[in-house]
């Protein structure tokens, strides 16, 4: 399958622009607001590392190379490197300010959101799930982190309307 380069570059901004209004429809909802979340996926190589799995992700016909795939990989590693709302990025939980914990969280929930409800491809069947099975074990988080993680996952379990984030993401259904 065929697909112009403009159409999956597009749909790639349409889909990151969902997962930052998804993550930023979680943060309004405890008051915060992250503008400059996932500013990196829409340039240069980092583009173009995001834009097929992307495009993949919701068009299981499209096959993407192994050379593709593998940017993908090396791109994602280096935005969980350089982007502070990425456990990568730190070398000590105690690094970790309570705000950028929070835009973690959001993006927790974004990314779960999306995974479970839109493209139908579970990593983890909830947020708490995520964190006490994988991300728990991936830093010596101090016990107010992991009360403040607890309480913004049941916060954000509780409060958060799933027709309302689905409005976000239900346009990518149709592209």
């Amino acid at each position: 399958m065929i697909i112009a380069l403009k159409t999956i570059m597009d749909f790639h901004h349409k889909r990151t622009q969902a997962h930052i209004d998804c993550l930023n429809y979680f943060a309004g909802l405890l008051g915060y607001h992250f503008p400059e979340h996932d500013n990196d996926k829409n340039s240069g190589q980092m583009q173009t590392g995001y834009a097929y799995i992307n495009y993949a992700n919701y068009h299981p016909d499209f096959k993407i190379s192994n050379a593709r795939t593998e940017l993908y990989r090396e791109m994602h590693a280096e935005h969980h490197r350089m982007q502070s709302h990425h456990i990568e990025h730190y070398t000590s939980a105690s690094d970790i300010t309570d705000i950028t914990l929070i835009e973690m969280v959001c993006d927790w929930h974004s990314a779960n959101f999306e995974q479970n409800h839109v493209i139908h491809n579970p990593s983890s069947t909830s947020v708490r799930d995520f964190f006490d099975t994988i991300m728990q074990h991936k830093m010596n988080w101090s016990e107010k982190q992991i009360a403040l993680i607890y309480e913004v996952i049941d916060f954000l379990s509780i409060y958060a309307n799933y027709d309302d984030i689905m409005a976000i993401w239900r346009p990518l259904l149709s592209l």
